[in-house]
C-alpha cells in the first residue's frame, strides 16, 4: 500500500532517522573534504563539481554556494518526479557546500599553494586527486549508510529512472555527461581526476557502504523506492 505523499515529512522525521542523522552529517562533511582535495589538486573534478566550479566562476560566488544553489534547483525537479526527500537529502544541500567553503577559506588563509600551482606537479596533483576520490568514497559510504535519504542528484537519477522506465545506468550516464559538458563550457576543470573518479568511485562506495551499513538498510530502502 502506498503512503500518501503528504505524509513524507512524518516518514522522514522519525526517532530512528534523528538517531542516525549525525551519521548523515558526518558523511557529508567527509564527502565535502574529498571534493576539496580534488579541487586543490587542480587536475579534474567529478561532473557535478565541474558544473559547480563553472557556475562559481560565471556568477562570482564560492563553489560551495554554487553547489547549494544547484542542490536546491535539483530538489525542485523532484516535485514532478514524485520523489520524497529525507533528512539527509535536505542536509546534503547545506552541509556539503558549507564545509567546502569553510575548508577552502582555511586553505587560502594557511597559504596552501593554489590548484594551478599544484597542477604543475603531476605526481603530487595525481596523488591528491586519487586520495580525494578515496575520501569521497568513504564519505559516501558513511552518508548513504545512514539511510536518511539520497542526495538531491541521486534522487534526480532514480526519479527519472522511475518515470521513463530507462535503466538507472543510462539515466546516470546521461545526467553526468550533460552536467559535465555544461560545466566545461562554463569554465570547470576536466582532467585526470574526472576520469579516475568516474571509473573508481562506484567500487569504493560499495566497499565502504558494506562497512558502514552492514545490515543493508540503505539497500532495502532503495529496493522499496523501486517498488513505489
Amino acid at each position: 500500500m502506498t503512503t500518501p505523499r503528504s505524509n513524507w515529512l512524518s516518514q522522514a522525521i522519525t526517532a530512528d532517522a534523528l538517531k542516525r542523522f549525525p551519521q548523515s552529517i558526518a558523511g557529508q562533511a567527509v564527502f565535502a573534504t574529498g571534493l576539496v582535495m580534488m579541487l586543490a589538486a587542480g587536475v579534474g573534478l567529478p561532473s557535478w563539481e565541474i558544473l559547480h566550479q563553472g557556475l562559481s566562476k560565471q556568477l562570482g560566488i564560492q563553489i560551495g554556494t554554487a553547489a547549494q544553489l544547484s542542490g536546491i534547483f535539483v530538489l525542485l525537479l523532484w516535485i514532478p518526479l514524485r520523489q520524497r526527500p529525507g533528512l539527509g537529502t535536505l542536509s546534503n544541500i547545506v552541509i556539503i557546500g558549507w564545509v567546502m567553503n569553510v575548508e577552502l577559506a582555511l586553505l587560502e588563509f594557511a597559504g596552501v599553494p593554489s590548484a594551478a600551482e599544484i597542477a604543475t606537479q603531476p605526481l603530487l596533483a595525481g596523488a591528491l586527486a586519487i586520495a580525494g576520490t578515496a575520501v569521497v568514497g568513504i564519505g559516501s559510504g558513511i552518508y548513504i549508510g545512514s539511510g536518511n535519504g539520497p542526495g538531491p542528484r541521486d534522487g534526480l537519477m532514480t526519479g527519472l529512472h522511475h518515470r521513463t522506465g530507462q535503466a538507472i545506468w543510462k539515466m546516470r550516464t546521461a545526467i553526468e555527461v550533460a552536467v559535465g559538458v555544461l560545466g566545461i563550457v562554463l569554465g570547470g576543470t576536466f582532467g585526470f581526476g574526472t576520469i579516475w573518479f568516474a571509473f573508481t568511485i562506484g567500487p569504493q562506495v560499495q566497499f565502504w557502504l558494506g562497512r558502514f551499513d552492514p545490515s543493508g538498510r540503505a539497500k532495502r530502502q532503495a529496493a522499496a523506492a523501486d517498488r513505489r
